[in-house]
C-alpha cells in the first residue's frame, strides 16, 4: 500500500517538475510561451488547477503585467484545497485592470475578465472577510449592471444571491450549534485526503474514498464487536479504475453505490457483497444514467427507492435531486425531480435519507447558504412534499464547500470529513446536539391496521414521550408501504402512543437503561378499528377572492426564482414551432416592477420571468409538459381565488 501511494507521488510530483522546467529552461520565444499558455488552459478548463498553475506561475515570470494570468493564478489558487487564501493577494492584482470584454481564453489578452471581482469576493468570504466580500460584491454588481448595457456578462442575478450568503454567514457564525466529533481510528487516515463516508442504515459497514492526487482508492471496513476493522482496499476487485468516488451504502451494507468520472460524463454505478467479496462494479440503467451528469446517489432504508442527483433538462436548474423507484422488475424506474422546495435554479448534491426514512440531508448552493455548498436537512411531508429546508448552522457548515454528510441515528450523529491540517482531511464521527460518545438505542417495530392494508400517512402518528416529564420527545409516521417505525433515543422511560384517524390509539411503556443489554427495542403494534368514529363528510371549501391589484412593491427580487432572457408567448402565438417549446406554465400577472411574491396564496413553486424586451416581472407556477396540465393547474387557481385573468403561457429559449 505504502509503494502505491509513494508511486504516484512520484509520478505526480516528475510530471510537475517537467512541466516547471520546461516552462523555465525552454520558453524563449513567443510560439513556446503560446503553447505553455495553451497547456496550462487545457488544465483549468477541466478543473485540473493544481496541474495548470505552475505553468501560470512560470509565465507570470516572463510577463509580470499579464493581468489575465495574474488572474488565472489567482483563480486556481481558489480552486485548490487549502490553497485557498493564496488567491487573495493575485486577485487583487487582477481587478486593477479588468474589464467586461476581456477574453480570458486568448493567450494575446493581457486584461483579467471582470469575474475577477467575483472570485476575489469568494476567496474574501473562505477567508471569513465578510465585509470586504460583500463590499466586493457590490463593486461588481454595479461593473456587470453597467457592461449589460454593453452586451456582456451573464447570470449576474447570482452576485446578489452571493451577498445573501455573506449576510448568511455573519449570522450563522454568531449564533454556532454545539457538536462533539471523535476522530475515527488511525487505520482510516493511512492517505492524505479520506472523504466521501459512506455507513450503512445497520451503522456496521462503513466505505470511504482515498484521494490520492489524480486518483482515488476505495476502502471499506465493518465493525466487529462494536470495533471497527482495519480498512480494506477494494479498488481493484471491483474493477473501479482510478476515478470512482463512494456514494451510500444500503441497510446491512450488502450494496456500495458509487460515482465514476467517465471521461467528465458522470455516471452512478454499484457493486455487490457475495460470499465475502465484492463483485465488479455495474452501471445503472438508464433512467439514472443519462448523457448528462450524474454525481451522487444513496438508497432507502428498505432499498427500494433511489436519491440521486443530476443536471438533465427539465430540473430546477443545475444539478437536482431526483427519486426512482424499483419496478415491478426490481429496476429502477423513471425518475421525478424533487420539486422546488428541496431543489433551486443553483447546485443541490450528496442527498442522504434518514433510516427511519422522513429526514432528507443534502448539500445546495441555494437556500440559506452561507457561502458555497452548505448541508441543509428538510423533514419529508408526504409523497414528493418536503418541508422548507434547514441550513445545518455553524461550524458544520463554513463559506466554503459543505459537502456528503451521511447521516446515522436519524440525525442524531453523522459521519463526516473535515480538513485537520495543511493537506489532511480525516473521517469523524460527529455529534448533533448530543455527545459523539453517548451511547443511543433503538425503538423500532411495526405498525399496522387489523381490517385493512394502507399507505401510510399524516394520519397514521407515532408519538414518543418522556414518561417522567410528559413531554413529546418525536413524532414518526410509518413507512408508507411496510408500515416499519423507528426512534433513535438516549437512556430513559417512555411512552410511545400509536394512532390512526378511525383507530383506537394503543399506548406502551418501555425503560431503556444505560447499560441495556440489547442496542435495540423491538414492538409491533396493531390498531383496531374504533367503532364509534364517525367520519365527517368535507365540506366544499369556499375559498376567498385574491385581489391582485392590493399586491405590495418590493425594491428586488429573489434571484433564486428569477429566471432571465427566456421566451413567453401565448399559447396561440404560432409563431412558436412545437419542437422549441420547453413547457407550458400558467402566468399569473405580468407588471413592470416586483412585487412580493409571498402574497401569492397557494403557489410554492413561483419562478418570475423576466427579459430585457419588454421589461415585465412575468409571474409564473407550474412546469407542465402538456397544454392539459397548464389548463388544469390555472382551474385550480381560479377555483382557490384567483381572477379569471390568468393566462396560459408556453416557454421557450
Amino acid at each position: 500500500m505504502f509503494d502505491i501511494r509513494a508511486k504516484i507521488f512520484h509520478i505526480r510530483l516528475q510530471l510537475l517538475t517537467l512541466i516547471i522546467f520546461s516552462a523555465t529552461a525552454s520558453a524563449q520565444t513567443s510560439q513556446e510561451v503560446k503553447d505553455m499558455f495553451a497547456q496550462a488552459q487545457s488544465y483549468y478548463l477541466f478543473g485540473d488547477y493544481e496541474l495548470a498553475n505552475p505553468i501560470y506561475l512560470s509565465l507570470a515570470a516572463f510577463e509580470p503585467d499579464n493581468f489575465n494570468i495574474i488572474y488565472k493564478i489567482g483563480d486556481s489558487y481558489l480552486n485548490i484545497p487549502d490553497e485557498k487564501s493564496k488567491s487573495i493577494e493575485f486577485l487583487e492584482k487582477a481587478v486593477k485592470n479588468s474589464s467586461f470584454n476581456a477574453n480570458p481564453d486568448q493567450f494575446k489578452e493581457k486584461r483579467a475578465p471582470l469575474d475577477a471581482y467575483f472570485s476575489l469576493a469568494r476567496a474574501y468570504m473562505i477567508n471569513n472577510d465578510l465585509e470586504k466580500a460583500l463590499n466586493t460584491l457590490q463593486t461588481f454588481k454595479k461593473l456587470a449592471g453597467d457592461s449589460k448595457i454593453k452586451g456582456g456578462m451573464k447570470n449576474i442575478e447570482f452576485i446578489d444571491q452571493q451577498m445573501l450568503a455573506c449576510k448568511n454567514a455573519i449570522k450563522f457564525q454568531e449564533t454556532p450549534i454545539k457538536i462533539d466529533k471523535i476522530k475515527l481510528p488511525s487505520e482510516f487516515s493511512q492517505g492524505s485526503v479520506n472523504d466521501n463516508a459512506a455507513v450503512s442504515f445497520d451503522g456496521n459497514t462503513i466505505a470511504y474514498t482515498e484521494r490520492r492526487g489524480i486518483s482515488n482508492a476505495i476502502y471499506f471496513s465493518k465493525k466487529e464487536r462494536g470495533k471497527w476493522q482495519p480498512p480494506i482496499d477494494i479498488t481493484f476487485e471491483i474493477k473501479a479504475g482510478d476515478d470512482c468516488s463512494t456514494c451510500s451504502l444500503n441497510s446491512d451494507g450488502t450494496e456500495l453505490f458509487l460515482y465514476k468520472e467517465d471521461m467528465e460524463d458522470g455516471n452512478i454505478y454499484s457493486t455487490t457483497y457475495v460470499y465475502g467479496a465484492w463483485t465488479p462494479i455495474k452501471k445503472l440503467n438508464k433512467n439514472i444514467n443519462t448523457k448528462f451528469f450524474e454525481s451522487h446517489a444513496s438508497v432507502s432504508p428498505d432499498g427500494k427507492r433511489l436519491y440521486f442527483t443530476s443536471n438533465r433538462d427539465g430540473g430546477q436548474g443545475g444539478l437536482d435531486i431526483y427519486i426512482s423507484e424499483k419496478d415491478a422488475a426490481r429496476d429502477w424506474g423513471i425518475a421525478k425531480n424533487l420539486g422546488a422546495s428541496i431543489n433551486t435554479r443553483y447546485n443541490e448534491d450528496t442527498p442522504f435519507i434518514t433510516k427511519n426514512d422522513s429526514v432528507l440531508y443534502f448539500s445546495s448552493e441555494g437556500h440559506s447558504s452561507m457561502g458555497g455548498y452548505d448541508i441543509f436537512k428538510s423533514v419529508k411531508l408526504g409523497d414528493n412534499t418536503w418541508k422548507t429546508p434547514q441550513n445545518l448552522g455553524y461550524p458544520v457548515n463554513t463559506t466554503d464547500d459543505n459537502k456528503f454528510f451521511d447521516p446515522v441515528n436519524n440525525g442524531l450523529n453523522a459521519y463526516y470529513s473535515m480538513s485537520t491540517d495543511y493537506k489532511k482531511r480525516e473521517i469523524f464521527y460527529l455529534g448533533i446536539g448530543v455527545s459523539a460518545v453517548e451511547q443511543l438505542y433503538e425503538i423500532n417495530g411495526n405498525y399496522s391496521l387489523n381490517d385493512t392494508v394502507v399507505n401510510y400517512n399524516e394520519k397514521h402518528k407515532i408519538y414518543l414521550k418522556n414518561k417522567v416529564s410528559g413531554d413529546t420527545i418525536d413524532i414518526g409516521i410509518p413507512n408508507k408501504y411496510t408500515g416499519l417505525y423507528s426512534f433513535i433515543v438516549k437512556p430513559g422511560k417512555f411512552r410511545i402512543a400509536y394512532t390512526g384517524v378511525g383507530y383506537l390509539t394503543q399506548t406502551v411503556d418501555t425503560s431503556i437503561l444505560q447499560d441495556n443489554p440489547t442496542m435495540v427495542v423491538s414492538i409491533d403494534i396493531k390498531l383496531e378499528k374504533d367503532t364509534n368514529y364517525l367520519k365527517v363528510p368535507e365540506q366544499p371549501v369556499v375559498y376567498e377572492k385574491i385581489n391582485l391589484a392590493a399586491i405590495p412593491t418590493v425594491a428586488a427580487i429573489d434571484s433564486s426564482i428569477l429566471i432571465t432572457n427566456m421566451k413567453v408567448n401565448d399559447v396561440t402565438d404560432n409563431n412558436i414551432k412545437d419542437a422549441d417549446i420547453l413547457y407550458f406554465t400558467v402566468q399569473v400577472m405580468a407588471l413592470h416592477n416586483p412585487v412580493d411574491v409571498t402574497y401569492f396564496r397557494y403557489i410554492n413553486d413561483m419562478k418570475v420571468m423576466y427579459n430585457d424586451i419588454d421589461k415585465f416581472y412575468r409571474y409564473t407556477t407550474g412546469k407542465c409538459v402538456t397544454r392539459e396540465e397548464a389548463i388544469a393547474r390555472r382551474a385550480e387557481l381560479i377555483k382557490k381565488g384567483y381572477p379569471e385573468e390568468i393566462f396560459i403561457k408556453k416557454v421557450s429559449k
